[in-house]
């Protein structure tokens, strides 16, 4: 076999050429799978990240609010203790009160 031909060196271009493009198609295809997938994962990952972070927002938020009622409990607890002694300790000083208008109204 003689040298080549020009015709057919520009066939083995042309050949080489779309062998080439189908590759780089290939490798195009390739990275768009590869970018989707990475996105996909990029996705749950912040999905995933949000929801611990809300977990931990509303279990803070409930420990708080555990803690504002505790504290709501107690202060109504002390008020209701310092009522009741207030209410005792003027018993005595209302009754006494209430006698003294009925000896006035109705004397003895």
């Amino acid at each position: 076999m003689g040298p080549k031909s020009d015709v057919d060196r520009i066939k083995e271009i042309y050949r080489a050429e779309r062998e080439a493009e189908r590759i780089v198609r290939r490798a195009e295809d390739a990275a768009k799978a590869l970018v989707a997938e990475a996105e996909a994962a990029a996705g749950a990952a912040r999905e995933t990240k949000r929801a611990e972070s809300d977990r931990r927002a509303r279990e803070l938020l409930e420990t708080e609010l555990a803690e504002i009622e505790r504290a709501a409990r107690a202060f109504l607890d002390a008020s209701r203790l310092r009522t009741e002694e207030w209410v005792r300790r003027s018993e005595r000083s209302i009754d006494d009160i209430a006698d003294a208008l009925v000896d006035r109204i109705f004397p003895p």
